[in-house]
């Protein structure tokens, strides 16, 4: 049998179908591998990466001529912030303020060096803009460091810029740079303290003395307005710390008469009026002290009363009925010794163990002190942290206990603005008082506390 003899395939043919071949496998292998790559960036498994940390910084003009306002933000999670500052076209003024947005930067950023706390940090920088009519800005700094829930730090900072001149303002231009018109400011500052009804449950009475002593240093953070200065003061400096900073607004017109010029306001004159001081030492007693009460409802007279701690301690009833009547409450010692003759301890104890008893039995601070004897001096001053009170009309109705000489000594020495002494704990001051109230409410006297008292 004969066959036929094949036909060779050509070498071409087999060389294209073998590239054929090896082409369709790299595409195959190839729409593998990107698949898999695909998957595996979508898989869950797997964290996108976070994006970096950015801080913006923009600047924008104020509505006050002269002024920017410039924001900075962080988006960074373990140190984000919010802060806002002035900014003026004074390098000086400029620096001040961002020394201190960078102190505070540079703190927070310390704090919050742990990149696996969970913990909710912030800092927050804010700030208002106070104008006073001389052109002067008060601008208001409020900082908040936040570490968590239950734990932050606080601060109200000041700064002042005439824009026109670049220069600010300090509490010593304010006064004519006058050490006793300090004095006087500090005095009118502690009484708005005591009697502002802002600070009547969270007010710590025996911290306000220290800072608001005449000290330059005490009034450098404060805001000037055409009606007030405006002092602040930190959280916990004299009130309760988780209230915040304290903010005292006290009256152009209260401080008028310390003030330089340029600053003083027109003051609407009042009618003429007389005032004067009436306070009562070494009590309560329960006999003349509640006697004398009566007697002062009865002109509609308020008085102070410079209670001993160990008679408060002996009859808080009538310790209570003064508060109660709305007369001022004093501190004059425990046991009524010589207090600059006494050692440190001593000397507190006979102070703070008053302070203490007055407080727990009326509820109320004793918000001025009487040294008995007058006798004082700095290290009693420093220990006592109130206003330190005298007098200048003495009736010494301790001494001749006869209310004709009450009454007499009362008409010969009482101006306008005296400070009368007199003791609630005689019989005979009792049986005089009516005579001493008639007598000066005839002259044009009107009856107030010591604390009321423009310039004790």
């Amino acid at each position: 049998m004969k066959f036929k003899k094949r036909k060779r395939r050509s070498l071409w043919i087999d060389i294209a179908f073998s590239s054929a071949i090896m082409a369709m496998t790299a595409i195959a292998l190839l729409l593998i591998f990107n698949t898999s790559d695909s998957s595996t960036s979508a898989s869950p498994n797997k964290s996108a990466k976070a994006p970096k940390p950015e801080v913006s910084i923009n600047s924008t003009d104020s509505t006050f001529p002269g002024i920017k306002i410039v924001t900075e933000t962080s988006n960074d999670l373990n140190t984000p912030f919010a802060i806002q500052y002035p900014q003026s076209e004074y390098t000086d003024f400029n620096n001040r303020i961002v020394e201190y947005i960078s102190q505070w930067k540079a703190r927070y950023l310390k704090t919050n060096s742990s990149k696996n706390s969970t913990t909710s940090k912030e800092l927050n920088i804010s700030f208002e803009t106070l104008q006073h009519k001389s052109g002067i800005y008060s601008f208001v700094m409020f900082t908040t460091l936040s570490m968590s829930a239950n734990d932050s730090q606080s601060e109200i900072r000041t700064f002042h810029i005439q824009p026109e001149t670049g220069k600010g303002i300090t509490m010593a231009e304010l006064v004519g740079r006058d050490v006793e018109k300090l004095k006087r400011t500090a005095k009118v500052v502690r009484d708005h303290i005591y009697q502002n009804p802002e600070f009547k449950d969270i007010l710590l009475a025996e911290n306000v003395w220290k800072p608001t002593e005449p000290l330059w240093r005490n009034y450098r953070n404060f805001a000037l307005t055409d009606k007030s200065i405006i002092f602040y003061y930190d959280a916990g400096v004299f009130t309760k710390k988780q209230a915040g900073p304290a903010v005292v607004e006290v009256p152009l017109e209260k401080l008028n008469p310390f003030l330089a010029k340029e600053f003083q306001v027109k003051v609407t004159q009042k009618p003429a009026g007389k005032k004067v001081a009436l306070t009562f030492d070494d009590g309560p007693d329960p006999k003349s002290t509640v006697r004398i009460l009566k007697t002062l409802k009865k002109y509609d007279a308020k008085a102070t009363f410079f209670m001993l701690g160990s008679r408060v301690e002996y009859y808080p009833e009538i310790a209570q009925q003064v508060a109660e009547a709305g007369h001022e409450l004093g501190n004059h010692s425990w046991n009524h010794p010589s207090l600059t003759k006494l050692p440190d301890k001593k000397l507190y104890d006979e102070v703070q163990g008053t302070t203490d008893i007055v407080k727990q039995v009326t509820g109320q601070p004793a918000t001025v002190f009487r040294p008995p004897y007058g006798a004082v001096n700095d290290r009693v001053r420093a220990i006592t942290n109130l206003p330190v009170v005298m007098w200048d009309v003495d009736t010494l109705d301790w001494k001749h206990h006869n209310p004709q000489k009450l009454l007499a000594k009362v008409k010969a020495h009482t101006r306008n603005g005296s400070i009368i002494l007199m003791h609630d704990i005689h019989k005979s001051t009792a049986d005089g008082l009516d005579a001493v109230l008639a007598y000066l409410q005839s002259q044009g006297y009107s009856f107030v506390t010591v604390s009321e008292l423009e310039n004790y």
